[in-house]
């Protein structure tokens, strides 16, 4: 498949983690994130607000995958206004909170969600990420398992 015009591969696996890792977050920071996954488009409207107060804001265009591991997506990033111009659109929205941590990132839901962390790590190739040895924290890989996705779990379908 050619890549559309701007667009990049995101080449990402994704696994559930122990909850026995979630005791060792306390002392480490992290990154709340907000994502509105907009309904009947394939388009993430997302804030990312770091611990010191600054906040991004960015446009996310999925393109639908090319086999489990790979995806073509273009991000813009945007100003507040146009953030907030955008955040009425319909969808459904869901938060969390990012750790960096072995490699990858850590997502951690509000506990009333009743959502599994999720570790995921992006690669440079196919290979890479076929060829990669996850850290024992994690459980069941749901790399390609859609009842998973961002999206998904922000719809309430997981």
């Amino acid at each position: 498949m050619e890549l559309p015009k701007y667009a990049i591969c995101e080449i990402e696996r994704r696994w559930q983690v122990r909850p026995e890792v979630l005791e060792q977050l306390a002392a480490l920071p992290f990154t709340k994130i907000t994502d509105l996954y907009i309904y009947q488009a394939q388009i993430r409207l997302r804030c990312m607000e770091k611990l010191s107060g600054e906040k991004i804001y960015k446009l996310c265009k999925k393109y639908g995958k090319i086999n489990v591991i790979s995806e073509p997506i273009t991000n813009i990033y945007l100003s507040e206004l146009e953030y907030n111009l955008l955040k009425i659109l319909p969808g459904a929205k869901i938060t969390k909170r990012r750790y960096k941590l072995a490699g990858g990132n850590l997502d951690v839901f509000p506990e009333e969600s009743k959502i599994a962390p999720v570790f995921e790590i992006e690669f440079a190739s196919e290979d890479d990420a076929q060829n990669y040895v996850p850290p024992e924290f994690v459980t069941i890989e749901i790399t390609g398992n859609d009842a998973l996705s961002g999206a998904s779990l922000a719809r309430g379908r997981a």
